[in-house]
């Protein structure tokens, strides 16, 4: 049995939450950039709450040593805590919550957390996806990529919504369907966050950026349909969008890859992002 400090976990509203978090979880920002851009987004209203949110913070002491959001239907979204932290968390989530499905995060809290909240609320935990974090300070782009970069506008919107869609499909064809009007909603009336890859006139890549937050922009959303694939459209457009969020006051950029995927993981490096640390999804099922 692991032996576990003199933790507390504390269910939080959001305003609550952001002020005595945000510390913590500046210290790791490129760790911790899709925590801090799920609150940021709140705050701003750039995404309504839904209700059904959980923002817990961990306290010893009274002072914070870890942090985790709940948005369902997704899982919890953990930071990068100790093993005993993990264990706390599993612990709180176990009493607090119906059965999770899933949980995500950066290893290894997030096996730790994974391991224990099946014991407790009698699972089985199963490994998803599993995931690396790239981090870049300096773009390197292709060479010889036919088009240009272009920002999306609200004439793409509905582009946007079927290759979001599309993408959720081919890479999670066993998961609920997926509706990212929201998030491309708030995206839009910023400009530059949203970006298309053009061919003579015809789009045939995206990739999203999130606000930065901390200094640090998080690259996501990048699809290309399988028609276009294999001439460098995602290259273009990603090595654009990270230098558009560098010069418009971005230290650094970050990314996720599946690691079944040695291609884009291959590609990216290629642009200058390098490994920072991996991260993963476990399910959970009756036994």
């Amino acid at each position: 049995m692991r032996r576990m400090p003199s933790v507390q976990c504390l269910t939080e509203d959001l305003a609550t939450f952001a002020a005595e978090a945000d510390a913590w979880l500046r210290r790791e920002p490129v760790l911790h950039n899709v925590l801090l851009t799920l609150v940021a987004d709140r705050l701003s209203g750039d995404l309504p709450l839904s209700g059904g949110e959980r923002f817990v913070r961990v306290v010893d002491g009274g002072a914070t040593v870890g942090a985790s959001v709940h948005t369902p239907p997704r899982g919890p979204l953990l930071g990068a805590v100790s093993p005993a932290v993990a264990w706390a968390l599993a612990e709180h989530f176990a009493r607090a919550v119906p059965p999770l499905v899933e949980v995500h995060g950066p290893v290894p809290a997030v096996a730790e957390f994974a391991e224990r909240y099946a014991e407790r609320a009698g699972r089985v935990a199963v490994p998803g996806t599993a995931q690396r974090i790239f981090r870049l300070d300096a773009v390197r782009p292709p060479v010889g990529v036919a088009g240009r970069a272009r920002p999306a506008t609200g004439a793409d919107r509905d582009l946007l919504i079927a290759w979001a869609a599309a993408y959720a499909a081919e890479t999670m064809p066993d998961g609920p369907s997926v509706d990212a009007a929201g998030q491309i909603d708030a995206r839009l009336p910023h400009g530059g966050l949203l970006w298309l890859w053009e061919r003579a006139g015809t789009p045939v890549s995206t990739a999203w950026l999130s606000r930065p937050v901390a200094g640090v922009v998080r690259i996501s959303g990048v699809y290309t349909p399988p028609a276009w694939r294999g001439r460098g459209y995602a290259s273009g457009c990603v090595a654009h969008a990270t230098r558009h969020a560098l010069n418009t006051g971005a230290a650094a950029c970050t990314l996720y890859t599946d690691l079944t995927n040695p291609t884009s993981n291959r590609i990216y490096q290629s642009l200058g992002y390098r490994p920072l640390s991996d991260a993963a999804q476990w399910r959970f099922a009756v036994p």
